[in-house]
């Protein structure tokens, strides 16, 4: 008997302790963008505390919670970050709690803590506040000037402030209001019914949503064009009184009596209240069948319809909500004057409409509207069925009837109510019927004729809102959506106003600050509830840029798991969008393009066609523009050639054509280059002045009508067509507004043309101009520096190109930038004239300097072989074969030979035998000797 008593007490022992184990809370902390992100679940009420202290100089986050298990302990312990720097885990803390220590890098990484349900977690996250580098650094600037003031008192010390203790059983963020108490106090009252809200005391008039006309940027404007917003659903407001009647139900009485048929009566009725409706339903069966004549029949008809209705609220049950249907029609059709038929009969009407059956909504309203045994004259039932009737037909689309039906109730109802209602839903007709305009102007015109209805009808303000926003009236869009958060900041669309007007400052061009704040906000207050997905995926779109590729996989995996949360149309298409872009930002071109053009394979029919084109297209351009400016002209080339008769084909992009025309002319091939060039040029001439020109400027990569003429400049002078080189080159007419690059590279082209006309003076002249004005960046002269000897030296003035040549050394010694080939090809030449004026003491020193600096990298057993013959035929034999004896490179064989023979000929070879021995080709030809 005692071993099984304490089998069994080891058995309760070992699983207590793996309930405990169980109980434990788990998480999990990442860095995500520019936000480590800490996430604890594992409790369904969180007793939790948030303290920020300053330990040793260092900003210090004590976290108190429940105790961690062992893998989430071991994975805050090795985690580090650049906001984060080291994470301490105390397992002894206060109750049994695990302490948490987040050791911050500064001052300016603050925290935001909060609640989330559904599940239910602990969620924390870091960032860096901008404000408070700002205030750190004005307290700096204070100090300063006040150090020397003379101070009475000393410095009062100032303790970290901690977060007060959490309430256990707290609701979620923001799920508390104020309540005042009787005796004048405030205190917190836990409200479930409150939805999240954004209250802000700080911004009463949400100021931080809103742009001035200064702020907008056209080009910003003109960029949006091409941006993806998804459509939000249209807020619809319930009915006023058909609330009302689902909240204050029928109340069924029966006075007591003392016969057996009252008591069985009354028991259907307790049977009724105390919701027990299989047992009513046996029960009202067999009453029926021993009281068919009951007095009681009108009430219990009433009541059973009721009961089938309440079971399939309950339930779902199909059959249920038939059986309530035919039992009320029943009943309304068997007591026509009972004072429960006018109102169950306007009932049939709305359950109808919530259950999404308009044609029998339109039915029941129809026929409540003709039963004579209810009032015509001020009916206020009969004005709510046609409020009803036109609800139904707005539904099914016929906007007219709706329309008319709404008139009817403003014109005629007795109830100013229902006037105001029906006011306030005419433009609900045109929102579902996408005429915006209309829409606005009927919305305006209820707003200025029912001012009392404003604070009941947020459609007013949230459909119209998004109405100006289809129609690009953007400025009063955004008015009109802080309208709405500032009058009905609980509503379940207050997530959709935010991120529109996160979208709506980036339209206008405001910083990104701005509208990843936004888009932040949204997702605080709201958490990943359905209607805050779309901020939360913008967020993780534009995140994507500084992240990690393990972060970006993650960050992709949750864009497209959060799209599947909410029930919007063409939201998977939308997540798709935002992961391309995210891969465009991070210049990952060939994976958004892939990824675009999968999703365009799979959905060809539901596909947005020209939205995904211009983003394939678009990234096609970037990723040729990319392969081109590195200089990998055959990778561009094959770029084009596999999207050319596929996503290019029918593109009109002027900056595709450019970049393929940059490949062909650094492939070499400049009669392509050149068809490429005229086109762009051509197309470009034929929309000056045009809005068209105004979009391509903005949103594309277009050079300038100066840089195209240069461009065909070049091309038509390696094509040796110079009078077309030459007339290209004078349509240039703003040369000073082009970049560096550009200048020095048209002067080249300039100089060249001269020169084939045989006008080098006019050659030099242009060189010298821009030599003496030049002020940009002086190792981009080195070229035509150069340039500028060749031409000296023709002419036959040998000073003035060794004062050139020397600039460009001048220049290498200065900035270390000039290009090797320039570089190695003046100091060459400055040899050459020195060589020429018999300076050979300087001739040998620029040819030293040049194989000292260059050999190793470049072929220069030319001038090895040229500089020791310098030393040969002035008699130094043995420097001329230390000279020779350091040939390198496989290609320097010739002139090993050469030198060979030199000093095979000469009249001192038995004299200076142990120098020819130093060259191994000589020594080997000696012992063949």
């Amino acid at each position: 008997m005692n071993t099984l008593r304490f089998v069994m007490m080891a058995g309760c022992l070992f699983f207590g302790l793996a309930s405990a184990e169980a109980n434990k809370v788990n998480g999990v902390i990442n860095f995500q963008g520019d936000t480590v992100h800490l996430e604890l679940t594992g409790q369904q009420n969180w007793d939790y505390d948030v303290k920020r202290l300053d330990k040793k100089g260092q900003t210090v986050v004590e976290m108190t919670v429940p105790a961690l298990d062992e893998s989430t302990i071991d994975s805050l312990s090795s985690f580090k970050s650049d906001f984060v720097t080291s994470v301490a885990v105390d397992r002894k803390g206060p109750d049994g709690k695990n302490v948490i220590q987040f050791t911050l890098s500064g001052e300016d990484i603050d925290t935001f803590d909060y609640l989330t349900d559904q599940p239910s977690r602990l969620i924390m996250d870091f960032y860096v506040n901008p404000s408070a580098k700002a205030s750190k650094a004005s307290k700096k600037t204070v100090a300063e000037k006040e150090k020397h003031l003379p101070t009475e008192l000393p410095a009062k010390v100032l303790k970290p402030i901690a977060k007060n203790k959490t309430d256990k059983n707290r609701k979620p963020a923001t799920a508390d209001t104020l309540a005042i108490a009787q005796q004048g106090g405030v205190a917190v009252a836990q409200n479930d019914s409150v939805k999240s809200g954004i209250f802000d005391g700080g911004d009463p008039e949400y100021e931080r949503f809103s742009i001035k006309d200064y702020e907008i940027k056209e080009d910003a404007l003109i960029r949006a064009k091409d941006n993806y917003y998804i459509p939000f659903p249209m807020l619809e407001t319930p009915v006023s009184y058909w609330e009302k009647m689902k909240v204050t139900p029928a109340i069924y009485q029966i006075t007591p009596k003392s016969s057996e048929e009252n008591k069985q009566a009354r028991l259907l009725l307790t049977l009724f209240e105390k919701q027990r409706y299989g047992v009513y339903l046996k029960t009202q069966q067999w009453f029926k069948d021993k009281y068919p004549q009951s007095e009681y029949n009108e009430v219990i008809d009433f009541m059973t319809a009721d009961v089938h209705l309440a079971m399939w609220q309950e339930e779902g049950r199909v059959k249920d909500y038939d059986q309530a249907i035919q039992k009320y029609k029943e009943a309304v059709a068997k007591y026509p004057r009972s004072p429960l038929a006018e109102r169950t009969s306007l009932k049939l009407g709305y359950l109808a409409f919530e259950k999404g059956d308009y044609l029998n909504s339109l039915r029941f309203f129809q026929e409540h509207i003709e039963n004579k045994n209810f009032a015509d004259k001020e009916s206020l039932s009969k004005d709510l069925a046609r409020l009803g009737m036109g609800l139904d037909f707005m539904k099914l689309n016929k906007w007219d009837d709706a329309i008319a039906h709404f008139n009817q109730v403003e014109k005629d109802a007795f109830n100013r109510d229902l006037k105001v209602e029906a006011a306030y839903r005419r433009g609900d007709v045109w929102v579902r019927s996408k005429n915006y305009p209309k829409a606005i102007a009927e919305y305006q015109s209820a707003l200025k004729k029912y001012p009392e209805g404003q604070g009941l009808y947020p459609n007013a303000f949230f459909n119209q809102a998004e109405s100006l926003f289809m129609t690009n009236k953007y400025q009063q869009s955004l008015d009109t959506y802080r309208e709405f958060v500032k009058k009905f900041p609980s509503s379940n669309h207050s997530a959709f106003a935010m991120t529109r007007m996160g979208e709506l400052l980036d339209i206008f061009g405001a910083d990104k600050s701005r509208v990843m704040g936004a888009y932040l906000e949204t997702y605080f207050r709201y958490g990943e509830t359905p209607n805050a997905v779309i901020a939360r995926l913008r967020l993780l779109s534009a995140r994507m840029k500084g992240m990690k590729p393990k972060e970006v996989n993650h960050a992709v995996a949750e864009i497209m798991s959060l799209a599947k949360k909410i029930d919007l149309p063409n939201i998977e298409q939308f997540a798709t969008v935002m992961v391309a872009d995210g891969y465009t930002n991070r210049d990952e071109h060939q994976k958004a393009i892939d990824l675009l053009s999968k999703y365009y394979k799979e959905h060809p029919t539901s596909v947005d066609v020209p939205l995904l084109t211009n983003r394939i297209v678009s990234n096609i351009n970037d990723k040729l523009e990319s392969e081109v400016n590195a200089g990998n002209f055959i990778a561009a080339l094959k770029t084009h050639s596999q999207y050319a008769d596929n996503w290019l084909k029918n593109s009109r992009r002027l900056d595709t054509k450019y970049n393929v025309g940059r490949a062909f002319e650094m492939a070499g091939v400049p009669v392509e280059a050149e068809r490429y060039y005229k086109d762009v040029l051509n197309r470009t001439y034929a929309i000056r002045g045009t809005p068209e020109a105004k979009e391509v400027q903005v949103k594309e990569q277009v050079p300038s009508e100066d840089e195209l003429n240069l461009r065909l400049a070049t091309v038509f002078t390696e094509e040796q067509k110079y009078n077309q080189a030459y007339d290209y080159l004078k349509n240039i007419k703003n040369p000073e507004k082009m970049d560096e690059n550009s200048q020095i590279e048209r002067v080249n082209v300039a100089v060249r043309l001269l020169e084939k006309r045989g006008d080098n003076d006019s050659a030099v002249r242009y060189l010298g101009e821009l030599l003496r004005t030049w002020k940009g960046q002086p190792q981009l002269v080195a070229e035509p520096y150069l340039k500028l000897a060749d031409l000296q030296i023709k002419q036959g003035k040998s000073d003035e190109a060794l004062r050139s040549l020397e600039m460009i050394d001048q220049l290498q010694n200065d900035s270390g930038k000039i290009a090797p080939v320039i570089h190695a090809k003046a100091l060459e030449t400055m040899g050459d004239i020195y060589l020429e004026k018999k300076q050979r003491n300087l001739a040998t020193g620029s040819y030293e300097k040049l194989l000292e600096k260059y050999e190793d990298s470049r072929p220069l057993s030319s001038i090895r072989y040229k500089l020791g013959q310098i030393y040969f035929k002035e008699g130094e034999i043995q420097k001329a074969a230390e000279v020779w004896n350091e040939f390198k490179g496989d290609k320097s064989g010739f002139w090993k030979k050469l030198a060979q023979e030199q000093l095979q000929n000469s009249d001192w070879r038995d004299g200076y035998k142990k120098y020819i021995k130093r060259i191994p080709a000589m020594s080997e030809n000696e012992q063949g000797q």
